[in-house]
């Protein structure tokens, strides 16, 4: 018989959503995050342009849109755009790829939250040169990923020798284009906890399908690592999930 492996699975499996929503349920990440853009989209001197590159099912590109005049939302997903359709009925959908997109209008604030992920590492810099070209003249950026220093991604790290890390992008980007933009980064920190270890493994087994994984590690590895470094010594589970959000401004 041969060993058992992590599973494997992509955005639209049920799995996906059960391990999604087992996450959203042990962390204050989301919270943490509504607050941060909250406070960012009220700080912007204009408000008519929403744009959300890589919009999903649209839940979060409504809940932002309320403060915009306009919706620009962009998900070459065409099974998450039925979804998206529904959650953001004002929204004007393009099924671009966002290298591809040409916006009608330039963006007051433009959000692409956690989509980098599913972004090769050297498609990175073309891709946030593109959604920049995309910003009003005060608008504002913002990417939104894990922070490369939290417990997730050294796990990240342990199986897949990378991690994702947007200072680095920024540093690249701001190298090139620091006539132009100005570049900055707040790191949002927030926590996943769960008395369970069932939960626990989980929620790390879906960090690491945040990655293509053709050879999944044994599940007995990913069950080992768990209990040895996200245990919380009280006999539960405490591990870090901290967002970065890079912003990208014009001068």
């Amino acid at each position: 018989m041969s060993e058992a492996r992590v599973a494997v699975y992509g955005s639209q499996d049920p799995q996906y959503h059960h391990a999604f929503q087992v996450f959203l349920d042990h962390t204050d990440q989301k919270v943490k995050a509504l607050a941060w853009l909250e406070k960012r989209v009220a700080s912007l001197p204009g408000r008519r342009v929403l744009i959300d590159a890589g919009a999903g099912t649209g839940q979060l590109t409504a809940w932002v849109g309320e403060s915009f005049e306009r919706i620009i939302a962009i998900e070459p997903n065409a099974s998450l755009r039925d979804d998206l359709r529904k959650n953001c009925p004002k929204a004007d959908i393009s099924g671009e790829m966002l290298l591809e997109a040409q916006p009608t209008a330039r963006g007051d604030f433009i959000l692409c939250s956690h989509v980098f992920y599913y972004i090769e590492a050297a498609q990175w810099l073309p891709h946030l040169e593109k959604l920049a070209s995309w910003l009003s003249e005060p608008g504002v950026l913002a990417i939104a990923l894990q922070n490369s220093g939290t417990d997730c991604q050294r796990m990240v790290q342990h199986f897949f020798q990378q991690r994702f890390d947007l200072a680095a992008l920024g540093r690249g980007f701001e190298s090139k284009h620091a006539q132009e933009f100005q570049v900055g980064i707040d790191t949002v920190e927030a926590w996943i906890a769960t008395p369970a270890f069932a939960e626990a493994y989980i929620i790390a087994e879906f960090m690491l399908n945040l990655l293509p994984m053709p050879n999944p590690p044994a599940r007995l590895e990913l069950e080992d690592y768990v209990r040895k470094n996200l245990a919380d010594g009280k006999g539960g589970y405490r591990f870090s999930c901290h967002q970065d959000f890079l912003q990208v401004q014009r001068r």
